[in-house]
């Protein structure tokens, strides 16, 4: 994949935030230099520090997160400079955002603020049946919902690769339809530019609401990351060939499926290119961010002209960092401890 990158985030308990874009940047020595952009949801994110129902006197810490945004973080550890583009609002948590992106390494030029709107806001509650946490969105008349394509957008991303989360698609329908005509616009000028991970939150909307509010990315989309409940919850099955053969996918879609512990593959036209079974961990710590952790070690990969095999291997090692790590995108690692790990050198003491 001889070609820059850019893409869209959204951002889970974090402050409303938009898109996010690369500068342009060597992948390797001796090799073509890339970009990346990206955009995003960004939230506010308060994280309990026990696990159980909240209640009044629950502690909790204050921090930054979002899909498009931990995607853009683990991008840009990994040495793909990164720009991301989207909104917060002019209160101490937007300059908390656009602080933290900055402190990561992304490049926040497109990232707007609105002094009408606050930024968004998202609370996760550790309790349930399962270890994934339970998460509340506090999204309308938010900074993001007014969100505007920037214009003109950096030289560096003529040649960009663009990454949307369909978090961000769900979220206000204003918005949604702000983001279509700018992938429209996008991919008509960058064809095959363009990757979408479903990343589906109920909470957001029923299988039918999501179906109708992510087909029009889908439809554009030449790389697309999706579980298999993802896949299954939305359409029944996650068979590829049966969601071609439906008009769902198309044959020229590359699709990178996860199924959590039993690793990621990449399929095209029905037929698997490649897999990966997942990075083995001790133990999970918090679960949050694995997925996007994954597709940022795949992107990072590709624009370096790795191998399917080799990509999906250092996205399933971010993921894993990921999920023994508290937070979103804090275990996310370096691009020299990405290197120490995969080449079997990572030392401790």
């Amino acid at each position: 994949m001889k070609v820059p990158w850019a893409g869209f985030w959204r951002t889970s308990s974090a402050v409303g935030c938009h898109p996010c874009t690369c500068a342009r940047v060597p992948s390797q020595p001796n090799q073509s230099e890339r970009y990346q952009k990206r955009q995003r949801t960004l939230y506010f994110l308060l994280s309990p520090h026990v696990k159980g129902r909240l209640h009044s006197g629950s502690q909790l810490t204050l921090g930054v997160a979002g899909s498009e945004m931990n995607v853009a973080i683990g991008a840009a550890r990994l040495g793909v400079p990164t720009w991301f583009a989207g909104a917060v609002g002019g209160d101490p948590v937007g300059l908390m955002v656009r602080e933290t992106l900055k402190g990561q390494g992304v490049v926040t030029d497109l990232l707007q603020e609105d002094s009408d709107r606050p930024t968004g806001l998202m609370i996760k509650e550790q309790y349930g049946l399962t270890d994934d946490p339970r998460v509340y969105y506090f999204r309308r008349e938010t900074a993001m919902t007014a969100w505007q394509p920037p214009s003109p957008l950096p030289d560096a991303l003529n040649g960009g690769w663009l990454h949307l989360s369909g978090i961000s698609l769900m979220i206000h329908p204003g918005l949604r339809e702000r983001l279509m005509a700018w992938i429209d616009d996008w991919v008509a000028a960058r064809p095959g530019h363009f990757s979408f991970d479903l990343n589906v939150r109920r909470r957001l909307g029923g299988p039918e609401a999501w179906r109708m509010g992510v087909a029009g990315a889908l439809r554009k989309a030449s790389l697309v990351f999706a579980s298999r409940h993802e896949l299954a919850t939305l359409w029944g099955t996650d068979d590829t060939k049966d969601l071609i053969s439906r008009g769902i996918l198309t044959p020229d879609h590359t699709v990178v499926v996860t199924d959590g512990a039993n690793g990621a593959w990449v399929e095209r036209d029905g037929s698997k290119l490649a897999s990966s079974p997942a990075w083995p961990v001790t133990r999970v710590v918090d679960a949050v961010g694995a997925g996007d952790g994954l597709a940022a070690g795949v992107l990072a990969a590709r624009l370096r002209d790795w191998p399917w095999e080799e990509a999906l291997r250092l996205g399933s090692l971010v993921g894993a960092l990921a999920v023994s790590h508290p937070g979103d995108w804090e275990g996310y690692p370096l691009w020299d401890e990405a290197q120490a790990a995969l080449g079997d050198s990572w030392v401790d003491r």
